[in-house]
């Protein structure tokens, strides 16, 4: 059984498709293709297809990456050629690497995300204030947000799953925030909530709700390092176990 890793998009056009909307239109594409993917066994078969992450509703991703097993032997070019005329619009290939068994699934590889932030500004602009904010919240060692949900309200250590400061710019009538996000087995902020946060107790100059998002980039990453599945160094190759 062969194991691809695709490299696709989630484009404007297809942002406000939930993850398991998205997924199954990535299924539908697929079985249009005639690429023989694989399936489980059972009563209710399931293709063999996984997403790195899910994303929220209305995040756009370029990248997002996909694993998908074969039955059949296709190469990855052959693969692409099949599936590209099948996608939606918003949907582009931008890889397709076939991967080792042993190489680990994505969802466990990646563990960082990197996310742009756009909404519009309301009142009047202050750079030099935005700018000694944007200092302020990045100096700190510990912010307690609390993020209240119709069951419960779940405080969180924002500044621990930052992997890198926030940088905040403002362009005409529009504010952009670019940040990156670790991921861990407890979870960790969305973007809404450092979108939120930053309107709220920092006083930037946007309306906590009034956003769209982006993920521009998803990694792993140890230290200052970071590696995409595509990158040559991102699995080395094992060793062989010495013979007793």
């Amino acid at each position: 059984m062969k194991r691809l890793f695709l490299s696709i998009t989630k484009g404007e056009e297809v942002r406000f498709l939930g993850h398991l909307d998205f997924l199954r239109t990535l299924e539908r594409a697929i079985l249009r293709s005639g690429i023989p993917a694989a399936f489980s066994e059972g009563f209710n078969p399931h293709m063999k297809i996984a997403l790195d992450a899910a994303l929220g509703v209305g995040v756009a991703a370029d990248p997002i990456y996909l694993e998908l097993r074969l039955e059949g032997d296709l190469t990855p070019e052959e693969v692409e050629a099949r599936l590209a005329p099948q996608l939606l619009r918003g949907i582009q290939i931008r890889g397709v690497k076939e991967a080792a068994p042993e190489w680990p699934k994505l969802i466990n590889y990646l563990n960082e995300d990197c996310y742009e932030a756009e909404g519009p500004v309301t009142g009047v602009v202050d750079e030099a204030q935005i700018a000694a904010e944007t200092a302020r919240f990045n100096g700190l060692d510990s912010f307690l947000y609390q993020r209240v949900t119709p069951k419960k309200v779940r405080e969180m250590d924002v500044m621990p799953m930052l992997t890198e400061p926030i940088a905040v710019r403002v362009e005409g009538q529009r504010a952009y925030v670019d940040f990156s996000l670790l991921r861990t087995r407890a979870g960790t902020v969305q973007p809404r909530d450092i979108w939120k946060l930053l309107a709220e107790s920092f006083h930037m100059p946007w309306t906590p709700g009034e956003f769209v998002c982006r993920r521009c980039g998803a990694y792993h990453r140890e230290g200052s390092v970071r590696l995409t599945p595509f990158d040559e160094a991102a699995f080395p190759v094992l060793k062989e176990e010495p013979k007793k």
